[in-house]
């Protein structure tokens, strides 16, 4: 998967779950492809990799970009109240719901299933 799509993702399941998301991914180098031995392959064939990011509740990154060879840390500022400001903008399971149109109910009549005779 490329750099855009797998950051797309995180970043997609932020806004859905309404949470703050660390996007992680290792970065290779080259004496893992020479270890692996995989210089000529489809995948994991030239350093780098690295995409990690923090994305918001909002979808926002809040993170700076390291460059994709390089290893370090990344950090954020969050402020929990992000997550009450995008719950209140998109309910998932609030007044979405329909309680009018779909229940579940739960039968708890023992019945039998079977009869041996």
């Amino acid at each position: 998967m490329s750099r855009d799509g797998s950051r797309t993702l995180s970043q997609a399941y932020a806004i859905e779950s309404q949470s703050f998301v660390l996007h992680t991914t290792a970065v290779l180098s080259q004496d893992g492809i020479d270890r692996m031995d995989t210089s000529n392959g489809l995948v994991m064939n030239a350093p780098g990799g690295g995409t990690s990011a923090i994305f918001g509740p909002d979808g926002r990154k809040l993170s700076e970009d390291l460059p994709d060879a390089v290893e370090g840390f990344l950090y954020a500022d969050l402020d929990l109240d992000e997550i009450l400001k995008s719950r209140s903008f998109l309910d998932v399971c609030g007044h979405y719901s329909r309680p009018d149109l779909l229940t579940i109910s739960v039968n708890d009549i023992e019945r039998v299933l079977a009869d041996n005779a």
